[in-house]
């Protein structure tokens, strides 16, 4: 009897020993990775002085993973409306954070942009992008940030080649729920006959878009409104001035 209670109080305390090992096992990874996302509606898509969607609404989706490193991947899904016989912009990002201090932090980014279902008559549409980042926070008052980032695409969309992007912006907290924010961004390609593919006119190569906006975080929510502007060519309807609002829920 005894020999037994003993065999049994050892199994049972390997049992304890292996529940504890695997509970400090799971809240380990559970500590290393965060998994965030987020579900938008938005009453247009509009991304670097163009509408995605000509000027109608869109549902996007983000599925995001952290490591406590800094690492990251992301995935991002809009409908869209381009005319290149796809309906759908599927994106995969791969990236890292550095905190050089408590104020500066730089990031690496990888992003591929892919259309599901486009019409292979055309140039390739899918292009790749690299970036790097510096933001800096608590400048003038607690919480504001302001970036500066560089994107290059060794061949941009529709097979134009080098792609350069310039982008600055700054976001204001007006309080622990409202914010303002600007953005800025100078686009350069790679030749006139690129420029005249992508957005119909050989008069020059490249091109400014800015916007300004504000935005409310409450509870889970974030609302989302701002007025976007470009030089792009002011014949095209779809490079034509906006005013955007969404509604984004953060899980």
């Amino acid at each position: 009897m005894i020999k037994n209670t003993v065999m049994l109080g050892v199994f049972a305390s390997t049992i304890v020993s292996s529940l504890n090992a695997k509970a400090i096992e799971d809240k380990i990874l559970k500590d290393q990775f965060v998994i965030s996302g987020s579900l938008s509606f938005l009453t247009e898509y509009y991304w670097r002085g163009a509408t995605q969607t000509q000027g109608k609404p869109a549902v996007q989706g983000i599925l995001r993973m952290d490591h406590d490193t800094g690492v990251y991947a992301q995935i991002f899904a809009s409908n869209i409306q381009l005319g290149i016989g796809s309906s759908l912009e599927f994106d995969y990002f791969l990236g890292y954070n550095y905190s050089l201090n408590d104020h500066l932090k730089l990031n690496l980014q990888y992003l591929d942009v892919n259309y599901p279902g486009k019409d292979k008559t055309l140039p390739q549409v899918d292009f790749e992008e690299y970036s790097l980042g510096l933001a800096a926070s608590d400048l003038l008052r607690s919480d504001d940030q302001l970036d500066f980032s560089f994107y290059y695409s060794p061949d941009y969309t529709l097979e134009t080649g080098k792609m350069l992007r310039y982008e600055a912006g700054y976001r204001f907290p007006i309080n622990a729920k409202w914010g303002t924010y600007t953005q800025i961004g100078y686009n350069k390609f790679s030749s006139l006959d690129a420029y005249a593919r992508l957005w119909d006119t050989d008069k020059k190569k490249y091109f400014y878009d800015y916007k300004v906006g504000v935005d409310l975080s409450f509870q889970n929510f974030i609302f989302d409104l701002y007025y976007a502007d470009a030089n792009i060519n002011k014949a095209l309807s779809n490079a034509d001035s906006t005013v955007v609002f969404s509604l984004s829920r953060i899980f």
